[in-house]
């Protein structure tokens, strides 16, 4: 046995004076009677119990001599060993597979309190670290034996709906090697289902729970097909050891109404998927709910956001007007990109001079402009140069089919993007922002070589389109918890709203959005709404545990410390004490 505060052995030496009053006697005062033998009879029977009296006192002395050395144990932190217990780093995994129940409780609940009995039974020289990983790791408490600030760091810990990274560990391995196993342990407490992950050397498996079946979604999506029908399609894993067929329900988030009710038949802990047609659906938030009973609740939902079409307001100025306005009604009834409008349009298909709208895509650049400056002759035709690999207004074309015939001499403004160039540098497609608008300027003559009829026509006004108006890409209808997801659109956001159930709470006013709780999510900018669903979609987190040979029991101390018994034992006997003495009293 080691001691961790032995100098309050020293507190031992109090027992000499305390010893000493117990064995102090009073003289009596002598005192005139006026008869002897009424008293006479009382110093017979005080003489016959004066030994009793005498062991009963000497018994005293001994229960309150206990209590006090009992006390000085405790005060000293007696410990069972040699005294060299090693540091603990305890890691708890708070990923979304942790708020599964097993037995009435949740795995993160049990894993709290195995983790507080360990802080329990530390050593007097014993320290211990808390941290929590899901996304990453997270530090609640530094080293230190202060049982309470562990114990508090530990109420602290709350569950989260993100999976469990596979490489949220890594940063230990740099600790597990350079640390030296008899000073500190890594323990890692956790359900063990998770995407696959190395788990570094040196850091401890402590499996807590995880073995009640469950069933979860791992994919969803709803988009339109046409106005008024749309797809949904979901995908589901199975952690039963038997196959089932489970219903899963379509339901609008604000009012529960439910749209759709359909089942799929999962194998034993296996996949499904299916995709179902939905007609007259109408766009908004929407609930996939799983229906039934399992060990985890969270993967039973996939929150889906079903956005309205939103097209650009697009006018047209130019003076072959007919096949931009083709161009735009091809792409209206397609998908719904652009809505022609004259007088309050966003978006402005040109020739030469443009108009004064928010965005402009541009061909033959001509006149006065704050888009271009010192227009000159033209060039002779040829292949383009790229100047901008991988751009996003030519992705989808090849270059060195474009002549550009009618392109002109011309400078753009500073800090353009030019994408293309001619041989002697004058850019012929290019990007640029002045006096807070923005345009695709397109240094040729559509109407020549029948540029009007080619394929690469539409490609061009869609691409510059959406590069304009921060449509370049697709808004999922849902994302998996852990996600960042950019809001179309250019203006600020003017409001941002996740619902949970009956609970809407407010969210900062930013894009791009992480999504990291299980919800839908609403956000507003001047001229646009926008629907997102948050869900775990984790195959790791909801399916079978991982594979392998279970981690081997980790041994280690728990409970009430010895220094907490020697507290007891000084307690009890000071009631035995307590007890004597009003008996020693009234005797």
């Amino acid at each position: 046995m080691t001691f961790g505060f032995p100098a309050f052995f020293w507190a031992a030496l109090a027992l000499l004076p305390l010893t000493a009053v117990y064995f102090i006697k009073t003289r009596p005062r002598r005192q005139q009677v006026n008869a002897f033998f009424l008293w006479q009879q009382v110093f017979q029977q005080k003489a016959s119990n004066s030994l009793f009296q005498r062991l009963r006192n000497l018994l005293s002395l001994l229960l309150v001599a206990l209590a006090f050395l009992a006390a000085v144990f405790a005060l000293t932190r007696p410990r069972v060993g040699d005294g060299t217990a090693p540091d603990l780093l305890i890691v708890i995994d708070r990923s979304a597979s942790m708020n599964g129940v097993d037995d009435g409780k949740s795995r993160l609940e049990r894993a709290k309190e195995l983790a507080g009995s360990w802080i329990t039974a530390l050593g007097g020289s014993q320290r211990a670290a808390v941290a929590t990983v899901a996304g990453r790791i997270e530090y609640r408490a530094n080293l230190t034996n202060h049982a309470k600030l562990l114990r508090d760091a530990l109420e602290g810990v709350q569950p989260s709906d993100l999976s469990l990274d596979p490489h949220a560990l890594d940063e230990l391995a740099l600790l597990s090697s350079t640390n030296d196993a008899s000073k500190t342990r890594i323990l890692f407490l956790t359900d063990r289902h998770s995407a696959p992950m190395t788990i570094p050397t040196g850091v401890e498996v402590v499996s807590v729970g995880g073995q009640s079946g469950n069933a979860g979604i791992t994919a969803a999506d709803l988009h339109w097909d046409a106005p008024g029908r749309a797809t949904l399609y979901a995908s589901l894993i199975s952690d039963f050891p038997d196959a089932r067929e489970v219903e899963l329900e379509l339901v609008a988030a604000e009012t529960g109404k439910l749209a759709h009710l359909f089942s799929m038949n999962l194998p034993a802990r296996g996949e499904a998927s299916d995709s179902i047609p939905l007609q007259g659906i109408e766009p908004g938030a929407w609930l996939l709910r799983l229906r039934g009973d399992d060990a985890l609740a969270t993967d039973n939902l996939a929150p889906l956001g079903l956005n309205a079409p939103q097209p650009i307001p697009v006018q047209v100025a130019s003076k072959n007007p007919f096949f931009f306005q083709q161009c735009i009604a091809a792409f209206s009834r397609a998908d719904s990109l652009f809505e022609p409008i004259d007088d309050f349009a966003r978006l402005s298909l040109a020739e030469g001079p443009p108009p004064e709208t928010e965005t402009t895509i541009v061909f033959s650049p001509s006149g006065e402009s704050p888009f271009w400056k010192d227009v000159g002759a033209e060039l002779a035709p040829g292949a383009p140069e790229v100047t901008s690999k991988d751009h996003a207004l030519i992705a989808r074309i090849d270059p060195a089919l474009l002549a550009f015939d009618g392109a002109k001499k011309l400078t753009a403004p500073v800090g353009s993007v030019v994408v293309l160039a001619h041989a002697d540098g004058t850019p012929l497609l290019y990007t640029c922002s002045a006096n807070g608008r923005r345009a695709v300027v397109l240094n040729f003559d559509p109407s020549r070589e029948d540029f009007f009829l080619s394929p690469w026509f539409p490609v061009l006004i869609h691409d510059a389109a959406v590069l304009l108006t921060g449509r370049e890409n697709s808004f999922p209808s849902t994302a998996a918890t852990g996600s960042r997801v950019e809001i179309p659109g250019t203006e600020a956001v003017t409001a941002a709203t996740l619902r949970q159930g009956d609970k809407v709470s407010p969210l900062p006013l930013q894009t791009p959005v992480s999504v990291d709780r299980v919800g839908n999510y609403g956000f507003s900018r001047n001229s646009t709404n926008w629907q997102l669903g948050g869900a775990v979609f984790s195959s790791g987190e909801s399916g079978p545990a991982a594979a392998g040979t279970p981690p081997p029991e980790v041994k280690l101390a728990s409970g009430w410390p010895l220094a907490a018994w020697f507290l007891l034992a000084a307690l009890i006997a000071l009631f035995a004490e307590e007890l004597l003495y009003h008996r020693r009293k009234v005797g």
